[in-house]
């Protein structure tokens, strides 16, 4: 596949590999993927490979939809640190950190950094502007939460958690 277009921003590239003997054209992977046209970009299949690009918020519907025709890898995903100004000396744990974060749908979260005075959590960076506004004027245990975006690149390191060998 040559001259691929880079991911455009806002989308995620699903990687298909599918079965032998297959012949899927673009149309059957659009219509397969299960999400609606508008949320689909470029589409490519050469051999046994084809290349999907989906919005991020609807990559996880796509990628279920399109493993079920041969194994995906996603691609595409930016991850950018979220800075809280509450760490352990304001009584923060790691499981009321996670809650906090499922409840204003930051899930998956990336790595998880709580130090003394504040906390780095990694997310994706299309998750980044709704969890901002969730968290504003959240307090916990009587502290305000001070929510920042780290600008990408900045931070400790990759804000994705890698896992043991694991593919985003």
């Amino acid at each position: 596949m040559d001259d691929i277009p880079p991911v455009a921003h806002g989308f995620v590239r699903i990687s298909l590999r599918l079965p032998k003997g297959s012949s899927y054209t673009p149309g059957d992977l659009a219509s397969r993927a299960g999400i609606e046209a508008e949320a689909l970009g470029f589409i490519a299949v050469a051999g046994l490979e084809a290349l999907v690009d989906v919005r991020a918020e609807r990559g996880k519907v796509a990628r279920i939809a399109l493993e079920k025709l041969g194994p995906t890898r996603l691609d595409g995903w930016t991850w950018q640190w979220l800075r809280l100004g509450l760490g352990r000396n304001h009584g923060l744990s790691i499981g009321q950190l996670k809650r906090i974060m499922q409840n204003v749908d930051a899930m998956p979260l990336g790595r998880i950094h709580i130090q003394n005075t504040h906390s780095l959590v990694g997310l994706q960076d299309f998750k980044m502007g709704g969890v901002l506004a969730r968290l504003a004027g959240l307090r916990v245990n009587g502290f305000a939460s001070r929510p920042e975006a780290l600008p990408p690149g900045q931070g400790p390191g990759n804000a994705a958690y890698l896992g043991s060998a694991r593919e985003h």
